[in-house]
């Protein structure tokens, strides 16, 4: 986060750097971000954005890290399993959208030796660090199995969304998010091997000597 000072006037001075971060970023990536030139094209003041963030590394991991925040809200229903399936729609919706779909590509790594790949890792550790409060209150209501770490739930839960959506082009509907979110829950959680695996009435009443049926989405026959 920046330091800009309080106030009406320089709370629409930042949301006005932000918005121009976030065209730039959109047209030009991560690689070609410039201070300068966002200044230039968008008339403010080059000085006052290095004061305020000091450095484009800076600019950029705030408007990344915050601008899906914008789209997706942090659920609370009390059930991980629940939260899971919010978090994989909310990034289904985010991730198929025009925009979204620009900005996560600009995520892509192309040489991990590049000074920006260390731009886009501060990006994901600051989004993870907000998201993973979801995880935390699971842990805390006793869900999670033991040993299970935050950001590790986020990737398996997100991972699959972006492969589909930026790299096979399937479709992302509320079934496979369901389906992801559910084979996330049951391999995280301290119960997910056994409670609520299969919808068949008979199969509950039979867990004992019933193998477990896992649901899946329509498009993995």
């Amino acid at each position: 986060m920046s330091d800009l000072a309080e106030g009406p006037e320089l709370e629409d001075l930042r949301e006005r750097v932000l918005a121009a971060a976030y065209d730039e970023l959109t047209r030009w990536g991560i690689d070609r971000f410039s201070i300068v030139s966002l200044a230039d094209r968008h008339g403010l003041d080059p000085g006052m954005i290095r004061r305020q963030w000091g450095n484009e590394e800076r600019l950029v991991v705030e408007v990344l890290s915050s601008w899906p925040g914008k789209e997706m809200r942090l659920p609370d229903s009390g059930s991980l399993r629940t939260d899971l399936l919010f978090l994989a729609m909310g990034m289904a919706r985010y991730v198929q959208s025009g925009l979204g779909r620009t900005l996560q590509v600009t995520h892509v790594i192309g040489n991990p030796h590049l000074p920006s790949a260390q731009i886009r890792r501060a990006v994901w550790r600051a989004r993870a660090s907000r998201l993973r409060i979801v995880v935390d209150r699971a842990k805390e209501r006793g869900e999670l199995a033991g040993g299970v770490d935050a950001n590790t739930v986020l990737e398996l839960l997100f991972a699959p969304i972006n492969m589909r959506a930026l790299f096979t082009g399937e479709p992302v509907d509320d079934d496979y998010c369901r389906t992801i979110a559910d084979l996330v829950w049951h391999a995280v959680t301290a119960s997910g091997d056994v409670e609520d695996i299969t919808d068949q009435p008979a199969a509950k009443a039979n867990q004992s000597t019933t193998p477990p049926v896992i649901r899946r989405h329509p498009s993995a026959r």
